[in-house]
């Protein structure tokens, strides 16, 4: 299993990013996590804004990595998203199971 932090610009973005790889089974369950300010580097100064956390968990795979990623990336408004894949140390059989279940 692998997880993946994405910050949206806002709960629609979050959604439509869910719905979509949901519905193309790239991933078993989104998670978004509302309210996170972030600070940042942009454009030479620093920029504050209000984001929701996006929370993707799937299975791990170097092709679905690219695949997932790039799907991400066509459907994210920002110019530089983070598209960032955390290794998961481990889970539960019963989980695990339907996790794989639902990407088939």
């Amino acid at each position: 299993m692998i997880l993946y932090y994405i910050p949206c610009p806002d709960k629609e973005c979050a959604e439509k990013i869910s719905r979509t790889l949901l519905t193309e089974k790239m991933i078993g369950c989104a998670n978004i996590i509302p309210g996170m300010t972030s600070m940042y580097w942009w454009e030479g100064k620093i920029e504050t804004s209000s984001e929701y956390i996006l929370i993707l968990k799937t299975l791990e795979s170097s092709d679905a990595r690219k695949n997932l990623e790039k799907r991400v990336q066509e459907l994210h408004p920002y110019e530089v998203p983070c598209i960032m894949a955390l290794p998961v140390a481990g889970i539960n059989d019963s989980f695990k199971n339907w996790l794989e279940q639902n990407l088939k």
